[in-house]
C-alpha cells in the first residue's frame, strides 16, 4: 500500500507562507509529518471552537434587550454681552 503524499511548494513572497515554511525547516526530517499533522488539527480543532462559541454568542446575545440610554441634554450657553451689542449695532445701522 502507497502512503499518501503531500508536496508544499510555498510561494515566498507571501508572507505568510514564507513564515510557514522557515517554521517547517525548523522541525527535524523525521518530525515534519507529524508537525504538519499537528498544526492542521490545532487549525481545525481552532476554528470549531470560535464557530462554536460565536454560535453561543449569537444565542444568548439573541436574548437580551438593548436599549439606548436617553441623551443628556446640553446646557445652553449664555451669549456674551459683547455678541450681543455686536448684533445690535448691526440692526442699528442697517438701512431701512
Amino acid at each position: 500500500m502507497n502512503r499518501p503524499q503531500f508536496v508544499f511548494r510555498p510561494n515566498l513572497r507571501d508572507p505568510a507562507q514564507r513564515r510557514a515554511w522557515q517554521l517547517l525547516q525548523g522541525q527535524s526530517a523525521g518530525e515534519r509529518s507529524a508537525y504538519l499533522a499537528a498544526c492542521i488539527l490545532k487549525a481545525s480543532d481552532q476554528a470549531a471552537a470560535q464557530k462554536e462559541l460565536r454560535a453561543m454568542l449569537r444565542e444568548e446575545l439573541g436574548k437580551i434587550q438593548v436599549t439606548a440610554a436617553p441623551a443628556e441634554p446640553k446646557p445652553k450657553k449664555a451669549v456674551p454681552k459683547s455678541t450681543l451689542d455686536f448684533f445690535s449695532a448691526l440692526q442699528e445701522e442697517a438701512p431701512e
